[in-house]
C-alpha cells in the first residue's frame, strides 16, 4: 500500500485562526450593537411618550419609524449571535 502523501512547503494555517479573528470582531461589535439597541428602543419609548406633548399623528410617526429600527436592529443581533457561535464552534478543538 502506498504510503499518503505529504503537503510540501509552508504548512496551512489552521482554520481555527480565522475563527478566533472572527471571534475578535464579534466582540468589537457587541458594545455597537447593544449601544445601537439601546437607542432604538429608547426612542420608541419617547415616540410614546410624545403622545402627551405632541400631536398624535407625530408621536406616531416617531414611535413607528423607531419601532422598525428596533426590529432591524434586533434581527442584527441575531445574525451576530448565530455568527459568533459559528466563530465559537470553529474554534473548539476536535
Amino acid at each position: 500500500m502506498p504510503a499518503p502523501r505529504k503537503r510540501v512547503g509552508k504548512p496551512m494555517p489552521a482554520a481555527s485562526t480565522a475563527a478566533e479573528k472572527l471571534m475578535a470582531l464579534c466582540f468589537d461589535m457587541e458594545e455597537a450593537l447593544n449601544e445601537a439597541f439601546d437607542a432604538t428602543h429608547a426612542t420608541h419609548l419617547i415616540g410614546h411618550g410624545l403622545r402627551e406633548f405632541a400631536n398624535e399623528s407625530e408621536a406616531r410617526a416617531v414611535a413607528c419609524t423607531a419601532w422598525l429600527a428596533c426590529q432591524k436592529v434586533e434581527a442584527l443581533q441575531q445574525i451576530w449571535r448565530d455568527l459568533f457561535k459559528a466563530a465559537a464552534q470553529a474554534t473548539r478543538p476536535l
